[in-house]
């Protein structure tokens, strides 16, 4: 064929490479094939070779295109089984396939069969050649130009797959509340970050951690040999030399940069906090490469100081309301651990029961405040040894009403709970408890799990007018109240789970 005349006719070996570009011919004519193949099977693009395929009609490039195998280039004939076999199966790759990435050049020996200009068009192709004009020089610049297309396609398809994963990994790393937890999601989805931005494998699995000062605190998580461990140090002293090294680094310098075998990320928040995320690479990063990961660890390290926060104020809303409680049992001789037990026994009754996490959160703090409103009685009904006179029993049975007037109009979740609970513990599951007489489930669920724990500690414990309690007597006490004073569902749970709570009493002793 005249187009073939440039062809070098040495038979010499094919250049071997480790990476190829497929490409498919399809054609009727055998001779395309071979000549094709003949006239390109030394081209190279970007140090890759050229991996031939051929089909001799649509039907079975059809059959080939639906295998795994991804093409970059198409050389497709127009006519063949019919006159527009060869568009039906370009409209066939683009819109039943929905292949979008590789790219169709035409070839044909009709040319007034398909127009060009429609063909372009309407196909989605990036060619429409002659046969008769199609030389050597031709098919090199009809492939540089296409092999660099689908190059530059899969790649922006590559950087919206890996932004995609970037802003799915921050989302959901942003969901987690619990520090071991973030930190091992965190971990987990920075190795998957950057390699989905490369072919590398660019993280030693050896070492990972993140340092944030945050005030007079540092907190630390860190991965090695893939074991996750979040600690809180007041010394950077406590450091390991190379973690401290690293953090004082970027406290002077106020920037990313590599150090050795590390990669260190600096964050400096508007609260005034320092943060640095470091890893091993085995080579240093590249500039996309960084850009990617600054973007993730920008984002995941606010996410991280925002925990962080949330951690601090829950630590200091969860000590002011054990002191709180504290106080009012200290107040009427009783001790501190009184509250944490209850508030312990309240949150594994509430688990038992199937509540929510949340829910036994809640409950765990909101119980330690039971009692809260006895800072409104006399001293000397609190501590009195003797037996209560009438009026002194309605004085003392007045601390639940004091208690919910305290806690009323608090907008929190826990003060909410709490205020529930006051009022509700000394509510018996019969009806004659104090002091509106519910019965049942008219007591709120807080309240029934918060008596079952108030009085199985207190029965245990020693009071100004008692003796403590064994064990099995306080569990028989309950067992007897069960229908009674307490709800029977969570009576039974607590009798058939027993050991769970008497492990509580004797770790947690006055």
């Amino acid at each position: 064929m005249d187009w073939l005349a440039e062809e070098d006719e040495t038979d010499t070996e094919l250049v071997v490479s480790t990476e190829h570009c497929n490409i498919l011919i399809v054609d009727d004519e055998e001779d395309v094939h071979a000549t094709t193949i003949l006239t390109m099977k030394r081209f190279m693009f970007e140090g890759k070779s050229m991996r031939f395929f051929s089909a001799h009609s649509a039907l079975e490039a059809k059959q080939i295109l639906k295998q795994e195998r991804r093409f970059s280039l198409i050389l497709l004939d127009v006519v063949m089984e019919t006159e527009n076999a060869g568009l039906d199966l370009a409209k066939y790759i683009r819109q039943d396939l929905k292949n979008r990435f590789t790219r169709i050049i035409l070839r044909t020996g009709q040319p007034g069969v398909a127009p060009e200009h429609s063909v372009i068009r309407d196909f989605d192709i990036d060619g429409y050649k002659s046969k008769t004009e199609l030389r050597k020089q031709d098919l090199e610049s009809s492939f540089y130009t296409s092999l660099r297309a689908y190059r530059d396609i899969c790649q922006l398809q590559k950087h919206r797959e890996i932004l995609e994963q970037v802003i799915d990994s921050i989302a959901n790393i942003s969901q987690i509340g619990d520090l071991l937890n973030f930190a091992a999601a965190v971990l987990a989805q920075i190795e998957l970050v950057l390699n989905l931005s490369t072919t590398k494998m660019l993280i030693e699995s050896s070492e990972t951690f993140a340092i944030s000062q945050m005030e007079d605190r540092l907190n630390m998580f860190s991965a090695n040999a893939n074991v996750v461990h979040v600690l809180e140090h007041s010394d950077i002293n406590h450091l390991p030399d190379h973690e401290r090294d690293l953090f004082l680094k970027a406290l002077k310098v106020k920037h990313n940069f590599h150090e050795g075998r590390y990669y260190v990320y600096y964050h400096h928040s508007d609260r005034g906090y320092d943060t640095i995320f470091a890893f091993e690479t085995k080579q240093p990063l590249e500039n996309a490469e960084i850009r990617m990961i600054d973007l993730f660890l920008r984002n995941v390290l606010l996410s991280y100081e925002n925990l962080l926060l949330v951690n601090a104020f829950e630590e200091t809303q969860e000590l002011a309301i054990t002191l709180m409680g504290g106080t009012m049992e200290s107040h009427s001789k009783e001790t501190g651990a009184h509250v944490v037990r209850v508030g312990l026994y309240a949150m594994h009754l509430a688990k038992l029961n199937g509540e929510t996490a949340y829910f036994c959160e809640r409950i765990r703090l909101a119980a330690q405040l039971h009692d809260v409103g006895k800072v409104g009685v006399p001293d000397s009904i609190l501590k009195k040894e003797d037996k209560f006179t009438a009026q002194e029993w309605a004085e003392m049975q007045l601390h639940v009403n004091k208690g919910w007037d305290i806690l009323q109009g608090l907008d929190n979740s826990i003060i909410k709970m709490a205020s529930n609970l006051v009022v509700d513990h000394h509510e018996k599951w019969d009806g004659s408890g104090y002091p509106n007489g519910k019965k049942q489930l008219e007591i709120s669920l807080e309240g029934r799990i918060t008596a079952i724990a108030d009085v199985f500690d207190a029965l245990c414990s020693k009071r100004c007018y008692k003796d403590p309690w064994t064990l099995e007597q306080a569990r028989q006490e309950i067992l007897n109240g069960s229908g009674k004073h307490f709800d029977p569902q969570l009576t039974t749970l607590f009798i058939d789970n027993f050991s769970v709570f008497s492990e509580i009493y004797q770790q947690n002793p006055d």
